[in-house]
C-alpha cells in the first residue's frame, strides 16, 4: 500500500500551541473590548439621566442646560482626541534607575507636557519572547487594568513600540519591604503587624479579581509616600488553577534527593541582598510547596508566601533560605521536616500561630476559605480593618523630593533610555506578539462626576 504523501508544513488538522494561545488573547481581547463599550455606553447613559436630573433639581433653565451640556460634549471630544494620540518613550524624560530584570528595567520618569513624575517599566520584546513570557506579560498588564483599588500599584498608561513594551506608573517613593528588611534586618511584631494586615488586604483585592500572584515577596511589595503599602509586579499572576512547572527541576530526582541528603545539614550563613531577584524567575523562597510539586493549587498558595514574608520580617531571614536555589526548592518540598520557628527570636506566642497556620498543608492552610479567616486571628486583634489605610504607618518615608529614589537600589546606566528620535518611537506596524497592549487611564474618565463638574462651573459663571 503507498503512504499517502503529506503537503509540506504544517498539518492542516493541528493548531499549533501558540496560535491557541493567540487564538484565546483575540477571544479574551475582543470580550474585554465589548464588554467594555457596553458598560461605557450604560454608564454614559446613566450619567445622561443623572445630569437631567440635577439640572432639573436646580431649576436650570434651558439655556443653561445646553450650556451644560455642550461644555460636557466639549471635554468628550477633548479626551477622544487624546486618546488618539499615540503615546511614545519620548514624552517623558528619565531621572534615575530604580530596579532592573530580566527583561528590562523601571525609571523614574517625568512627563515632559504635565511635569508629573512617573515609574516607568520599559521591557524588551526579544527577551520576553526569547524566555516564552508573553502570557506573563499580558497579564500583568491586565491586572493593573483591572484594579481599581488602593492596595495595587496604579496604571497611568501602557504603550509599546518595535523593541519593548511599556508601563508608566504611579511613584511609590518609599521604596519596598525587601530594602525595608536589608536597613533593619528583624522588624518589631507591633510594626510587622501593621505591614502584614496590609499586605492580606492586597491579596485578598488580588484573589476578587479572580487571580492568583503567585510572587509574592518582599521585592514586591512597595511602599509609598505614606508608609502603606502596594502589590505590584503581576508578571506571574495566573487566573486559573495551572499545573506550574518548576523552574528549577531541571535535576532528576535522584541528584535531587541526593543532593538535598547531602546539604541540609550543612550550616549557611544567611546574609540578606537581592541577587536572585534579577533572575529569569527570582527566588524561589516564598513559593508554596504545592506550586514546585508541579500539582494543582489555588490562590491559598498566596497565603503561604505571607507567612514566609512575616516570618522573614519577624525572624529576621526566610525559612527556607540555602545558598542553592534548588536546595531552596527541596527545603520548601520537605517542609515537614526543615521549617522550624527558632526560639532565640522570641515571637509571641499569637505571631507562632499565625506563621504555622500560614506555612501549613493547603487543606489546612489560614486563608483557604478567604482572607476573612486570616483576620480573625487573635494576632490581629485590635487591628481596624475598615480604616487601616487612613492611619498612621510605623515608618513614613522623608523626601526631598517628588521624585527622590533614595529609598531603592542604585543601578548603572547599561543603555540609553530612548533612541533615535522621536518618530522612530513611533510603532507604524501591529505587533501581532503583543496584541490590544495599549491603554491609557484617561479612557476611563467618570462621565456622571465630569458632567456634574461642567454643571457645577456653567452654574456659578451664571450666578457671577
Amino acid at each position: 500500500m503507498t503512504p499517502t504523501r503529506k503537503r509540506e508544513g504544517k498539518d492542516e488538522g493541528v493548531i499549533s500551541s501558540n496560535t491557541k494561545e493567540k487564538a484565546q488573547a483575540a477571544k479574551s481581547y475582543i470580550e474585554m473590548r465589548y464588554s467594555k463599550i457596553k458598560e461605557d455606553e450604560e454608564v454614559k447613559r446613566a450619567g445622561w439621566e443623572e445630569l437631567k436630573h440635577k439640572m432639573n433639581e436646580l431649576a436650570l433653565s434651558n439655556t443653561e442646560q445646553r450650556m451644560v451640556k455642550s461644555q460636557v460634549l466639549k471635554k468628550e471630544a477633548e479626551i477622544s482626541r487624546k486618546k488618539r494620540r499615540r503615546v511614545t518613550v519620548f514624552d517623558y524624560e528619565p531621572i534615575e534607575i530604580i530596579g532592573r530584570g530580566a527583561f528590562g528595567e523601571v525609571r523614574v520618569v517625568r512627563q515632559k507636557s504635565s511635569g508629573e513624575i512617573f515609574a516607568l517599566k520599559k521591557m524588551s520584546k526579544a527577551e520576553m519572547l526569547k524566555k516564552n513570557q508573553i502570557n506573563h506579560v499580558r497579564a500583568e498588564r491586565n491586572v493593573l487594568v483591572l484594579a481599581k483599588n488602593e492596595w495595587i500599584i496604579d496604571l497611568k498608561v501602557s504603550f509599546q513600540d518595535e523593541k519593548y513594551l511599556y508601563l508608566v506608573m504611579e511613584f511609590l517613593a518609599g521604596g519596598d519591604l525587601m530594602t525595608m528588611l536589608i536597613k533593619r534586618d528583624i522588624i518589631p511584631e507591633s510594626e510587622a503587624r501593621f505591614y502584614i494586615a496590609e499586605t492580606i488586604l492586597a491579596v485578598e483585592s488580588v484573589h476578587k479579581l479572580n487571580y492568583i500572584h503567585r510572587d509574592l515577596k518582599p521585592d514586591n511589595i512597595l511602599i509609598d509616600n505614606r508608609g502603606h503599602i502596594k502589590l505590584s509586579d503581576f508578571g506571574l499572576c495566573k487566573q486559573t488553577d495551572i499545573n506550574f512547572e518548576s523552574p528549577y527541576s531541571n535535576l532528576t530526582k535522584f541528584e535531587e534527593e541526593s543532593k538535598y541528603k547531602q546539604q541540609l545539614n550543612k550550616k549557611t550563613e544567611f546574609k540578606r541582598s537581592r541577587k536572585l531577584a534579577y533572575s529569569t524567575v527570582g527566588t524561589p523562597d516564598y513559593i508554596a510547596p504545592e506550586v514546585f510539586a508541579r500539582k494543582g493549587y489555588d490562590e491559598s498558595v498566596d497565603w503561604w508566601s505571607v507567612g514566609v514574608i512575616f516570618y522573614e520580617m519577624v525572624v529576621g531571614y526566610p525559612p527556607f533560605f540555602a545558598d542553592d536555589p534548588s536546595l531552596t526548592c527541596q527545603k520548601i518540598l520537605h517542609w515537614k521536616k526543615t521549617f522550624v520557628i527558632p526560639k532565640e527570636a522570641n515571637l509571641s506566642k499569637e505571631a507562632s500561630d499565625l506563621i504555622k497556620k500560614l506555612v501549613s498543608e493547603p487543606g489546612s492552610r489560614l486563608g483557604n476559605r478567604g482572607a476573612e479567616e486570616i483576620k480573625r486571628h487573635p494576632f490581629f486583634a485590635g487591628v481596624d480593618w475598615e480604616r487601616i489605610r487612613s492611619m498612621n504607618a510605623p515608618w513614613v518615608p522623608v523626601l526631598a523630593c517628588e521624585w527622590d529614589a533614595t529609598n531603592f537600589d542604585k543601578f548603572e546606566e547599561i543603555e540609553p533610555f530612548c533612541l533615535g528620535d522621536s518618530e522612530k518611537g513611533r510603532s507604524r506596524k501591529k505587533d501581532k506578539n503583543f496584541p490590544a497592549y495599549t491603554y491609557t487611564k484617561e479612557d476611563e474618565v467618570d462621565f456622571l462626576q465630569m458632567a456634574i463638574k461642567e454643571l457645577v462651573d456653567v452654574k456659578k459663571s451664571v450666578n457671577k
